[in-house]
């Protein structure tokens, strides 16, 4: 837990040596999953003032759902539209 909580702060800070960190971690799957529900859920809690629990609950939905609509658009436009000589991505 400790390294997770290490990381975030670390990505928070834009600390450019933890995203080559990551890149290398092919365990840092997990966490990086655990961040986005973390994220989504803190969605949900900050919409349940305003639309009910119901709402909280798709508000959590549809922030997991827009991370991924992101994470593909981000992907497809690094490696598919604007790739430099040295780009090797996967979805991993």
């Amino acid at each position: 837990m400790a390294q997770l909580t290490d990381r975030m702060i670390r990505a928070a800070k834009l600390d450019a040596n933890l995203y080559e960190e990551v890149e290398r971690d092919r365990g840092a799957m997990g966490q990086a999953a655990t961040v986005v529900v973390l994220a989504s859920l803190a969605a949900g809690v900050g919409a349940l003032g305003s639309v009910g629990l119901s709402g909280m609950i798709k508000a959590a939905i549809g922030a997991l759902m827009l991370w991924v609509f992101w994470a593909f658009l981000t992907y497809f436009i690094g490696t598919k539209l604007l790739p430099q000589p040295q780009t090797h991505a996967d979805m991993g």
